[in-house]
């Protein structure tokens, strides 16, 4: 051990769900000294087996019996989205501190529950991981609330991925249920344009589209927000696996690592010899030999950001920060240092070992769900819709 990790006591972190969410955080997890995986709920005998015997902790088929543990210390939530809601109340009144995939839930008054058991048990829950955890967008963030190029006015944020063409369960290309694009990938879009703003949203104007019948689900959205800060904000995301927004990255891929260019429309062929897609999904998961992807060798990002304030534009990538200012362009460079995501663990430790009050809390995880509802509220509508705050 090095000096730097000597007087790290790592939080004791029981895992709930061992699917695929769960494998984009692992390699995180295992590399980071400050968590340590002690154990796992899950309903499948091989998962568990293979979480006993990866990490010498008990995993068990219910999250009553991981609750009760004693050594556990927080919970990360990694169950579909329909289930957060009763994961996360029942650990915070089994006194654990919740770690929950985004988005919180997919109802607003889920949200709200989860809001008024964190006040009842004083316990706090985190939202993520997100792409508002990225450094560029934290650093971002942070040069917009110096103030250095004034105010900031407007942000323009859009992504086009393969999204809908990978393999999915039912409930994942069912909207009742949380499926398609806008509370699977509008939660990353609003969370990074509550960190860039650094205020909160009054309305919402937005419109969602299904462009293709073989996949029954949402899975395209475009929305305007209002900040009550003044700001506007776009957001406009297609999961059609046409158009391919990494390559204004340079390439890299969602998850921080460089992918090959000449390969087009791979997940929308990949998926057409898929023979059960359920199956295929579970084999993304954690099961024995399961592996996550190639190392990333820059930080992750969610396709393409402009942030226009009064004396620059800026645009964070996964390499860093243009800035095109009043005084001419500067690139401030970004190399990734240590894990990809460990920005999520310093957050909980810092609430686990420091009390530190989270920055993804609870409530801002309302606002989340409280946006992307709003965005299907509006749809239907067809009118522009005032975003409330939870009490």
């Amino acid at each position: 051990m090095s000096a730097d990790t000597a007087d790290i006591k790592p939080v004791k972190l029981g895992v709930v769900g061992l699917g695929r969410g769960f494998m984009l955080m692992l390699p995180t997890f295992l590399d980071d000294p400050r968590v340590e995986l002690v154990g796992a709920a899950t309903t499948s005998e091989l998962k568990q087996q293979e979480f006993e015997k990866r990490f010498g902790y008990r995993a068990v088929s219910t999250t009553e019996e991981l609750y009760a543990d004693p050594n556990i210390e927080a919970v990360y939530i990694a169950t579909p989205h329909e289930m957060h809601r009763d994961n996360a109340i029942e650990a915070l009144a089994s006194g654990k501190h919740v770690l929950v995939e985004k988005p919180m839930t997919i109802r607003v008054s889920d949200a709200a529950a989860i809001v008024e058991s964190v006040e009842k048990y004083q316990r706090e829950v985190i939202v993520g991981p997100s792409h508002s955890f990225d450094v560029p967008i934290v650093e971002a963030g942070k040069l917009i609330a110096s103030g250095k190029y004034g105010r900031v006015g407007m942000i323009h944020a859009h992504y086009y991925t393969d999204f809908v063409f990978r393999p999915r369960r039912p409930e994942e290309l069912d909207s009742a249920h949380g499926g398609g694009v806008v509370f699977n990938q509008g939660a990353h879009q609003v969370d990074m344009l509550l960190t860039l703003t650094g205020a909160m949203p009054v309305s919402v104007y937005g419109c969602v589209g299904n462009l293709d019948a073989r996949r029954p689900c949402d899975g395209a959205y475009s929305a305007l927000i209002e900040f009550d800060n003044g700001c506007i904000g776009s957001v406009t995301y297609s999961g059609y696996g046409h158009y391919d927004s990494d390559a204004d990255q340079g390439w890299i891929g969602e998850m921080g690592a460089l992918k090959p260019p000449n390969v087009y429309a791979v997940a929308r062929k990949n998926l057409s010899q898929v023979k059960n897609e359920v199956t295929a999904k579970q084999s993304r998961g954690f099961v024995a030999g399961s592996h996550v992807g190639d190392v990333p060798k820059f930080h992750e990002h969610f396709g393409n950001i402009v942030i226009s304030c009064e004396k620059a534009d800026l645009r964070p990538t996964a390499k860093g920060i243009h800035v095109y200012s009043d005084d001419g362009y500067e690139f401030i460079p970004l190399p990734l240092e240590g894990s990809p995501r460990a920005e999520v663990v310093a957050e909980l430790y810092a609430l686990v070992r420091h009390g530190m009050s989270p920055v993804h809390s609870a409530r801002r995880g309302y606002v989340n769900v409280a946006l992307c509802e709003g965005i299907y509220e509006s749809f239907r509508s067809k009118q522009r819709v005032e975003i409330r705050m939870s009490d």
